[in-house]
């Protein structure tokens, strides 16, 4: 079970977001679902639902002060708003595309902490939890500012359980391989199209890059989630806890097609 009182979750109306905040909300705390887009389908069931958007940071602001005076401490926050990015090699990319990813995916998740860590300073506890992809591991051929928006977030998520340890806040990644559901199948519509490759071969290419050929549920993610929240997981900080089938990583063989022409 987790502590009595908020947490705060980015992009928390829908996909892994709203699974999140599902099991939060299962296991006694009551999620804060930031999502201008998207409203859960069951707020008021110990999911509350603000329009905010993560990348304001006046909006973050006031969300929060809000929040630290209500009758609830804030216990936890989950970055978890991204986006997938362009699908292309780099000199295809644009300057804004890059600052689009990288706003979304790092600096609404370090907004995020600027405001909430002053109130869980005050508390002297707090957890943070940020969501990364496995394509960490080696790089992405064709998706360059997706993989370094993640590795930078993981970068942020360690860098934070250092600064803020002492104060008894803890701060851990989530690495969670290839998730099922529409952002999937999006990536590799992306692929299929840029590649030349029919959109089951590129989902079975993916399923075919992790060890268990499978991919994994956005309750998956949540539960992993859940657990870095809560008090089992007082002395874990600093770490990354992959949730993948154990993903093997890309490779070069994904644009060798691009060279020969």
């Amino acid at each position: 079970m987790l502590r009595q009182g908020y947490y705060i979750v980015s992009a928390g109306g829908a996909g892994i977001g709203l699974a999140i905040c599902r099991e939060i909300a299962a296991q006694g705390g009551t999620a804060v679902a930031l999502d201008p887009f998207n409203a859960p389908a069951e707020p008021g069931a110990g999911i509350l639902h603000y329009p905010c958007d993560v990348g304001d940071s006046a909006q973050v602001e006031a969300l929060v002060a809000e929040l630290a005076a209500g009758p609830l401490p804030i216990e936890g926050l989950v970055n978890c708003a991204g986006i997938a990015g362009p699908t292309g090699l780099i000199d295809s990319i644009s300057a804004e595309d890059w600052q689009r990813v990288l706003g979304i995916n790092v600096i609404s998740a370090a907004i995020l902490i600027k405001n909430v860590s002053p109130v869980m300073k005050k508390q002297r506890r707090g957890a943070i939890v940020s969501i990364s992809s496995a394509c960490t591991r080696n790089g992405f051929p064709q998706r360059a500012p997706y993989v370094v928006s993640k590795a930078a977030l993981e970068m942020l998520s360690e860098t934070m359980a250092m600064e803020l340890g002492p104060w008894g806040i803890r701060s851990n990644v989530v690495v969670p391989g290839i998730v099922e559901g529409v952002r999937i199948e999006a990536v590799a519509q992306a692929q299929a199209e840029t590649r030349g490759i029919s959109f089951d071969e590129a989902i079975a290419e993916f399923t075919a890059r992790t060890s268990l050929k499978t991919m994994v549920s956005g309750e998956d993610i949540a539960k992993s989630v859940r657990f870095l929240l809560s008090d089992e997981a007082r002395h874990v900080s600093g770490q990354k806890l992959a949730v993948c089938g154990n993903f093997e990583g890309y490779s070069s063989e994904m644009v060798a097609p691009f060279a020969r022409t």
